[in-house]
């Protein structure tokens, strides 16, 4: 039977390398892969190796193990690495409002443009308006030739269509379409409204073909800065309300928690909103206690103004959480019978990312019964101190500074 191979320990040197190359060439068959492997990931691994076998190979040592050599024991350093600053989020721009209340183009006013053109009715303060970011009004008169009188309603107003230009000229960038004589000549009338806004390139909010149309902002943007513009009306005559398929107007005292629910929507899409509510009672010098709440219920959904009209008389200012609130700005381009309802004034204002700032009230008044005139001395004083003294229960004072009243909370 064969002899048991002795151990290459026992052996002569000689003998004994040509069994370790005897062993070698053996292994070669079997592990030539795994060498291929080895060579490609850990080429330092596979150097070690084959000197460690060409040294083992001259002294006679034991073979190589065939285990993968060990890693090297250097590592990459890690290197800091600054974090990046986060980018200052840029605020919205500061724009300047100028507000005015209730403009109707029938009657007395459809006369003067009769004699002296759309012009007109506002060619003594639209210098003034334009020079504003924004202008806000209540258009309340459809601008028309159009449709037929609403049934069961005993005034009906029907604006000469011609009265765009003024407004154009004016600057308007938004009016309010939510009162109660905008159907005054049914949907045919409104339709030749919004015509006509629309080809004048003024926004319009309140009212519409249907409820979607009527509740949808009219957004105006500058630069990176948005505004929208919403507006509600608190009297409502049997029929005046939008439905998802009849044009009308979007209520306000009837569905206070869709026009809240509306503002913060607008708020969450645009810089600033701006919110006009037709409401308060007529010839009434105090905003009752359903507009104190309800506008107040406006800025605590994100409304950052709150501009407002019908009682056809001033009402005072309030600031509110930073927002500000005008109760009744009062007629503007309105045919008047008493020293009262002419008295009105044009709200100034910066509307900027830290709330509403540098407020001003100039006073107008209604000259020739229907046209706005800036005054200036005694009447510009007696305008003011009005609404100083209306303004003061709502925690506003009105510094008269010239012709101007300065209102500071």
């Amino acid at each position: 039977m064969p002899l048991e191979t002795p151990s290459p320990f026992l052996q002569t040197p000689r003998s004994a390398a040509r069994a370790r190359r005897r062993l070698r060439n053996r292994r070669i068959g079997t592990a030539a892969a795994a060498v291929v492997v080895l060579a490609a990931l850990v080429t330092t691994g596979v150097l070690l190796a084959r000197d460690a076998l060409s040294t083992t190979a001259g002294s006679g040592a034991a073979p190589v193990s065939d285990a993968p050599a060990a890693e090297p024991t250097t590592k990459p350093v890690p290197v800091a690495v600054e974090p990046a600053e986060p980018p200052v989020p840029s605020l919205p721009a500061t724009l300047t409002v100028a507000a005015v209340g209730d403009m109707h183009f029938d009657r007395r006013v459809k006369e003067l443009i009769g004699r002296e053109g759309g012009l007109a009715p506002l060619k003594y303060v639209s210098e003034r308006l334009a020079a504003a970011d924004v202008v806000v009004g209540n258009l309340e008169s459809p601008l028309s030739s159009g449709g037929s009188p609403w049934p069961n309603k005993d005034v009906h107003f029907r604006g000469d269509p011609r009265g765009i230009e003024g407004l154009a000229a004016s600057g308007f960038t938004f009016l309010s379409l939510a009162n109660n004589h905008i159907l005054d000549y049914g949907a045919e009338a409104l339709a030749d409204t919004v015509a006509s806004l629309d080809g004048a390139g003024i926004g319009h909010a309140g009212a519409g073909v249907d409820r979607a149309t009527a509740w949808t902002p009219s957004v105006a943007t500058y630069g990176d800065t948005t505004i929208a513009f919403l507006s509600f009306s608190h009297i409502l005559p049997a029929g005046f309300i939008a439905t998802d398929s009849t044009a009308g107007l979007a209520p306000g005292r009837t569905d206070m928690a869709a026009v809240t629910e509306a503002i913060r929507a607008a708020k969450v899409e645009h810089d600033y909103v701006i919110v006009s509510f037709h409401w308060g009672v007529e010839y009434v010098d105090d905003a009752n206690g359903d507009q104190v709440r309800d506008g107040r219920a406006a800025v605590d959904a994100g409304a950052d103004m709150v501009l407002s009209h019908h009682p056809h008389v001033i009402q005072g200012i309030e600031f509110y959480n930073g927002a500000l609130i005008a109760y009744s700005l009062g007629d503007f381009v309105f045919d008047h019978y008493s020293r009262k309802t002419g008295e009105a004034f044009i709200l100034e204002a910066d509307l900027g990312p830290h709330g509403v700032e540098n407020v001003r009230a100039v006073p107008v008044y209604l000259y020739s019964i229907d046209q706005p005139k800036l005054v200036t001395g005694s009447e510009a004083t007696d305008i003011l101190e009005r609404l100083k003294r209306i303004s003061g229960p709502h925690g506003t004072s009105i510094v008269i500074e010239g012709d101007v009243g300065r209102v500071l909370p």
